[in-house]
């Protein structure tokens, strides 16, 4: 009996904190605010030069909403795999972790964007929002990570059955991945099916459907469970890594002003997320990304942390806030700042500057909350964030490992080892 509570006690224990994913969390909010200013200031650059390449910026910041949910699947991966799933307590901590932020902030942009408050329809329109994020433009992504939970179990139940086979789920991912988007790309958005209604309602709601980002969720998953094979892969073939990236970036941009100017498409066709290759381009950029942070989190103090993490893990905890809270900023920004720096500010000056202030304001208004009782709650956290007089595990302390179900018949039973 004591041996099972022992068993029990460790299987619960807390893993070591993946110092990677602050720094991926923090840049990739940041990135965000940079889509939505690009988007937003596109008319403060009169030149047509100047307008193609912010929209190529543009292109290139759409890797976002495919890095949160690699980064989604990595953190629930690596706290719920291999240890027992309680449904009651999951659900009691994201309600207030995802729930009561999703539906307040909803409300709060409801009333800004609906001239309406008159209880009735102010309430119609925010169900409507609330069951599509539509409340503000950056909304979706909470809606897509609450659809995530709902699939969790059966998603962790997918990993453990295909854990010991990685490269070929990954393969089979991948080409199901691209090939749903270049079916969407050139039959959905193209309105080639807009007769049928199943098709015009699906070309509505696809980019808030979480299983149109399956292969950057199965990535997710298997990078947590594979951690530590895969920074040591990445840190030793780092020529490779950089490489990749840079020659997808510029396939990218190449593709991108084919599109444009060869095969004549419009501007909004062009500028989708939901194209093929971007499922190329954003592997090489979460795979580089990771590269970066892997480096990174590699050369530790001697409190065994890397340096600056103090700064980076407080823009992670800030950074769920800043998703929030930025379109408030932003918005006053477009519509009552940025229409009179045309003239004044060169015009890559004032995108800039648009995108600081929107981001320091941001980061401030959620540290501020983070630390207020109550408020916190409205930014994702139980309690107010205080001083933590803990320390982490140093990198001497023993490793933690996810042992990956062996139950099949072919191959070595597989170790994932995560470690600080």
């Amino acid at each position: 009996m004591a041996v099972a509570q022992a068993q029990v006690q460790k299987s619960q224990a807390r893993r070591p904190h993946i110092f990677e994913l602050d720094p991926l969390r923090a840049t990739t909010c940041m990135g965000v605010v940079a889509v939505h200013v690009l988007a937003f200031t596109l008319y403060l650059n009169s030149s047509s030069l100047g307008s193609l390449s912010q929209n190529a910026l543009v292109v290139a910041f759409h890797y976002t909403r495919e890095m949160f949910m690699f980064v989604t699947a990595f953190a629930m991966v690596y706290v719920y795999f291999g240890r027992p799933f309680q449904l009651k307590r999951f659900w009691a901590k994201r309600s207030i972790g995802v729930l009561l932020p999703y539906v307040f902030w909803s409300a709060v942009y409801t009333w800004f964007n609906f001239s309406n408050h008159n209880p009735l329809p102010f309430l119609h329109e925010l169900y409507y929002n609330l069951i599509t994020g539509n409340a503000s433009y950056q909304l979706y992504y909470i809606l897509l990570t609450i659809q995530f939970y709902i699939i969790l179990p059966v998603f962790l139940l997918f990993m453990k059955y295909v854990a010991r086979h990685p490269w070929v789920t990954l393969a089979i991912s991948f080409l199901i991945q691209v090939a749903f988007l270049w079916f969407s790309y050139h039959y959905v958005q193209k309105n080639v099916l807009s007769a049928y209604p199943f098709w015009r309602k699906f070309a509505k709601y696809e980019d808030t459907f979480v299983l149109t980002y399956e292969f950057y969720f199965v990535l997710g998953g298997f990078a947590a469970i594979y951690y530590k094979q895969i920074t040591e892969f990445l840190l030793r073939n780092s020529w490779l890594v950089i490489s990749s990236f840079v020659a997808m970036l510029v396939m990218l941009w190449l593709h991108f002003v084919i599109q444009l100017r060869v095969e004549h498409e419009g501007m909004g066709y062009a500028l989708s997320v939901l194209q093929p290759v971007m499922v190329f381009y954003c592997l090489s950029l979460i795979l580089f990304a990771f590269w970066l942070v892997a480096h990174w989190a590699s050369k530790k103090n001697a409190d065994g942390k890397p340096k600056g993490y103090r700064f980076w893990h407080m823009l992670s905890d800030a950074s769920f806030g800043v998703y929030l809270v930025h379109a408030l900023f932003l918005n006053y920004l477009r519509d009552h700042v940025d229409p009179h720096l045309t003239g004044i500010l060169h015009s890559y000056l004032g995108v800039f500057l648009t995108w600081l202030v929107t981001v320091v304001a941001a980061i401030v208004v959620s540290l501020v909350l983070l630390r207020i009782p109550v408020l916190s709650r409205l930014i994702g956290r139980e309690g107010p964030m205080r001083k933590k007089q803990e320390q982490r595990p140093p990198t001497s302390a023993p490793r933690e490992q996810i042992n990956v179900d062996s139950s099949s018949s072919t191959g070595p039973q597989q170790i994932a080892t995560v470690s600080n």
